[in-house]
Formats: C-alpha cells, structure tokens, sequence
C-alpha cells in the first residue's frame, strides 16, 4: 500500500494557535485492487496517530478512482462550467475551472475582458429551475453548469 498526500484542510480547530497555517491533504491509499485488499486498509486507518481523510483507491482496477475525483474537486472547492456560443451545441471537452461561489460575471471575465466590460444577457443551463434560463451577472454557478454569454 503506498500513500499519496493532495490538498485538504484538516485539524485546523484541533490547533487554533496556527490560525490558517494548514496545507490542506488527502490521503490516498493505492493497490487497493479488490475487497481482499479492504482489510489492509482498515488495519492501516486504525495505525494512524492523527484521523485523516483517506481514500482506498487502486490505478489498476479504477476502484475507488470516481470517488477520488469527486473528493477532489470538494476539497480544492472548484467546479467546472462549460461554454456554449449561441446557436452551438456546449463544448463538454475543455472545461472552465472556477472557485466554487463564481459568478456568470467571473466567468464572464475567465473567458475575456470584453465578455465581463459587455456582458448583456446569459443563460444557464444545468442548475437553474429552467434549462436555458436568462440569469443575471450575479447568479452564482454551479459544477457543470452550460453558460452561454451574450455581449
């Protein structure tokens, strides 16, 4: 079993006198190919001196592989938003990342200044009640929300 340290914010109350001085991680347990492989796993969480987040996952099988990108995206706190040019089907190949909480108007500005200067109208499909719903520069999006940008 081989362990991989990624971002994730942890102990942060259980030590107040470094104030924000936390790396965030994740612990990433590899070769977890099948269930034979649990109790290992279990045996390692319980050696641990410290309770941190963890995460059986095995690059052979895929097991485990959609859950460490969910926890991924959770603990770095981004989303994805895809563009759609008017007319066009959405472009599902290159996402936008953005900090969880954007706006249409910080994605707007992602994309180019004059889209954020002359902004007129966006639509949003994915999280809104309607798909295809106008929004205003402030709405906030959410992961893998469609937004098409009208200047």
């Amino acid at each position: 079993m081989y362990l991989f340290l990624y971002n994730h914010l942890h102990l942060k109350d259980q030590y107040p006198e470094r104030g924000n001085k936390f790396i965030p991680l994740l612990v990433l347990c590899n070769k977890n190919d099948d269930q034979a492989t649990d109790e290992n796993y279990q045996i390692f969480c319980e050696l641990m001196e410290e309770e941190w987040p963890c995460i059986p996952i095995s690059v052979t099988t895929g097991r485990n592989i959609d859950e460490l990108k969910k926890a991924m995206f959770d603990k770095l706190e981004i989303i994805r938003v895809y563009s759609k040019a008017p007319g066009d089907e959405p472009d599902f190949t290159s996402p936008f990342v953005a900090k969880k909480g954007s706006t249409v108007a910080e994605f707007a500005r992602k994309i180019h200044k004059d889209f954020y200067d002359n902004l007129k109208s966006a639509r949003v499909w994915g999280s809104s009640e309607f798909d295809g719903q106008m929004v205003s520069r402030d709405h906030v999006l959410l992961d893998e929300d469609v937004v098409e940008l009208k200047i």
